[in-house]
């Protein structure tokens, strides 16, 4: 198991991919809030401080619902008092409304104080000292910005207090100009980036290693700005074509269906190209294939787009090749496919700034080795490949691999059916697309997920019968979360 801190962004797509393996949200809450009970327990319950009496200031989020949770399991023992920071009709999510509606029923053994009644007389903000011990659960790791109030005045009164602080998580406020002065701090399931390892102790919330290592429905949490205008969302180039018209085409089709803003194709062919749909961009580049005259055209081109794809429907001409070679050296964002595979190891190139998108026949052709059978030592195959020629690869298989060298994911989406010719084209489309928003590693493994969910798709409908395009109609419905 990984033991590197987790950004906001890697515990959104974890636990939603929890849910994609059948384990709810409430479920994780519970597991949490337990944890964190049981680690007060610990710490305090056998120590000199006599922790009678403990006070859980609770937020409206999901920080505030694991704190509800830890009220409910500590009242067995200690007399427990529930601040909310807020009131009830704020709640964000289901899930702490309803550990909130269970706590309502527990008229005797935990008393609860929302809205104005928090400063009130008789609230226990007001008289802290006579408390042995705070659980901090106002803000979690989705803090953007500012405290705002009423948090803000609670977290400054909660500081100016020398009861011992236990911040679930996180500090609330956590890197901001308001943050809990926690003396303890448990975290759950892992550390999260930029929080103090100091006092920390990290609990066991029941997430299975699959949740971070396969891809899942949490890989596709992103998005676009509202205020966006166009551009702002992805500009991809495709470089393809001359033998081939077909694969440059649906390469772009896919990056258009991702939900980018602009799709330019550059290919000798591009006049046939232009006539498959009026949303592509096409740019005449060569004659019957890329050659080394168009080199600078196409570098002019690279500058002017967020991520570059090369390689669908190239064909393998030796000055095909020099040209590529060139161009992968101009490109600082570029994934490479197909017949663009062949000039990697003559190029010249920053590290980390390429992925590549081989099938089998294709990684054993760049490594020189025949692929292993086994998982285990497919995914060694992959993560040294990828340390030794700097790149992130996507090997194409049953269950995709995807890795950094030292990092790695698994995807199992995908069907018999989508070996028919051109779906590798559109996986090529998606990668581009998702390089433009997200980091190379997340990118592949995005494109990886949303591509077999929509071979899924259109096979529950078409069967052995599906084409290439039937996958691209299908993305719309795959980001969707649509099964059918």
């Amino acid at each position: 198991m990984p033991v590197e801190p987790l950004s906001v962004e890697e515990i959104r797509r974890i636990e939603e991919n929890c849910v994609g393996l059948g384990i709810s949200k409430l479920q994780l809450m519970e597991n949490a809030g337990k944890a964190v009970a049981e680690q007060i327990r610990h710490l305090y319950k056998s120590s000199r401080i006599p922790t009678n009496k403990v006070v859980v200031v609770c937020g409206l989020g999901n920080n505030g619902g694991d704190g509800f949770v830890v009220a409910r399991h500590l009242s067995s023992e200690f007399s427990v008092q529930v601040v909310l920071v807020g009131c009830e009709s704020a709640l964000k999510t289901e899930e702490a409304q309803k550990n909130w509606d269970a706590l309502k029923h527990l008229d005797y053994s935990v008393s609860l104080y929302q809205g104005p009644a928090i400063f009130g007389p008789g609230s226990p903000l007001n008289n802290l000292t006579s408390y042995d011990i705070l659980v901090d659960a106002i803000l979690g790791t989705g803090l953007i910005g500012a405290v705002r109030e009423l948090e803000k005045s609670v977290i400054q009164l909660i500081n100016c207090s020398r009861i011992k602080k236990i911040s679930i998580d996180v500090p609330s406020g956590d890197r901001s100009e308001t943050m809990v002065n926690a003396d303890y701090i448990v975290a759950l399931h892992r550390l999260k980036t930029g929080t103090t390892a100091k006092n920390t102790t990290i609990c066991d919330i029941g997430i299975p290693q699959e949740a971070e290592l396969y891809t899942g429905p949490g890989d596709l949490l992103f998005r676009r700005r509202v205020e966006s205008h166009k551009g702002e969302n992805g500009r991809v180039l495709i470089i393809g074509g001359g033998p081939f018209t077909g694969a440059p085409t649906l390469a772009a089709m896919a990056a258009l269906r991702s939900g980018i803003d602009i799709v330019t194709v550059a290919s000798p062919k591009a006049k046939i190209i232009a006539g498959f749909s009026p949303n592509l961009i096409v740019k005449e580049v060569g004659t019957e294939r890329i050659t080394l005259k168009d080199v600078k055209t196409l570098i002019d081109l690279i500058s002017r787009h967020d991520s570059v794809v090369i390689g669908p429907g190239l064909g393998v001409d030796p000055e095909t090749t020099k040209a590529v070679s060139k161009l992968i050296s101009a490109s600082d964002n570029l994934t490479l496919d197909a017949d663009g595979l062949i000039s990697l190891e003559t190029s010249e190139y920053k590290a980390d700034s390429i992925i590549v998108t081989p099938h089998q026949g294709e990684f054993a052709a760049l490594t020189g080795h025949t692929i292993p059978s086994g998982l285990q030592e497919r995914i060694e195959a992959v993560k040294d490949f990828s340390r030794e020629w700097n790149v992130i690869t996507l090997l194409k298989g049953r269950i995709d691999i995807i890795s950094d060298g030292t990092k790695y994911r698994l995807n199992k989406t995908g069907n018999a059916g989508m070996t028919v010719g051109g779906t590798g084209d559109v996986l090529a489309g998606l990668v581009g697309a998702f390089s433009t928003r997200l980091d190379k590693m997340q990118a592949a493994s995005t494109a990886a997920y949303l591509n077999g969910c929509a071979g899924d798709l259109a096979f529950s409908r078409r069967g052995y019968s599906l084409l290439a395009t039937d996958v691209i109609d299908c993305i719309p419905d795959a980001l969707s979360g649509q099964s059918q």
